[in-house]
């Protein structure tokens, strides 16, 4: 099976030289990158696993480890780093543990690392054959948090504006969305709308997020007639229940 892989490196030296052909042997495709911010993002949709090569001095290239934590939280991705022991609490201090799946040190042996790009791909398998919802909020604070809830039971995808959003459906079908009522520039009622009038996501159910529990702002939401409705206030346990329950009556109406 071919996967595509990214090696973010400083420089190519001979030791990145040898990884990257000892990789490309096992029948990986290996994409290449500096740390450089904007260079990363071009290619890092492209790559089924990040490889980091860290080396003696990451002061100067922290911008790019941030960015690359971002992407591991917004994107639900872990990263393996080939390094040192004092390399590897570097990067660790910048991206963050929980999203380090592996630390190979040098003298890297292929096989660990081979064994940890499987570990990986088996674990997005895995992830492929989960639901999918997207989670749309002028919040990133809360955002982050409905994703943290739902993450180990769903995948999970952030848009923190209506034309975010938009942009985010125009490359995925999730199976359901969570919709912020009350947002600036474009809000969840127009979100709804421009939703319903495009081909590809006019059918996919949406559940409006509100703050408001009053019974007009509840009679509005209703009149729009989604999904559901969900107050912010929800507890977890609260949330997985009626998300568990709505894809359990999906799956219901389905089989009839």
């Amino acid at each position: 099976m071919f996967e595509t892989l990214l090696l973010i490196r400083r420089d190519e030296g001979f030791i990145v030289s040898t990884v990257r052909r000892n990789l490309e042997q096992r029948a990986y495709t290996v994409l290449e990158s500096g740390y450089d911010r904007d260079e990363i993002a071009k290619v890092k949709d492209l790559a089924a696993v990040i490889i980091v090569y860290a080396d003696e001095d990451l002061d100067d290239v922290s911008a790019a480890l941030l960015y690359l934590k971002e992407v591991c939280v917004d994107e639900n991705r872990q990263i393996i780093v080939l390094g040192n022991p004092y390399e590897f609490e570097a990067v660790s201090r910048l991206v963050s543990s929980e999203n380090i799946a592996e630390l190979i040190e040098r003298p890297i042996n292929v096989e660990s690392l081979v064994a940890a790009i499987t570990t990986i791909l088996d674990e997005q398998s895995m992830q492929q054959r989960k639901r999918c919802i997207l989670v749309v909020d002028d919040d990133t604070t809360y955002l982050r948090t409905i994703r943290g809830w739902l993450k180990d039971r769903y995948r999970v995808g952030m848009a923190n504006s209506g034309m975010q959003a938009l942009t985010w459906l125009a490359g995925n079908t999730p199976d359901l969305i969570l919709l912020d009522y009350d947002m600036p520039v474009t809000n969840g009622p127009q979100v709804m709308k421009m939703l319903h009038g495009e081909p590809g996501s006019s059918d996919i159910p949406v559940m409006f997020l509100t703050g408001k529990s009053d019974k007009q702002s509840i009679m509005e939401v209703l009149s729009l007639k989604p999904a559901g409705y969900l107050l912010k206030t929800i507890d977890r346990n609260s949330l997985l229940e009626t998300l568990d329950n709505f894809f359990l009556d999906q799956m219901m109406k389905h089989s009839e």
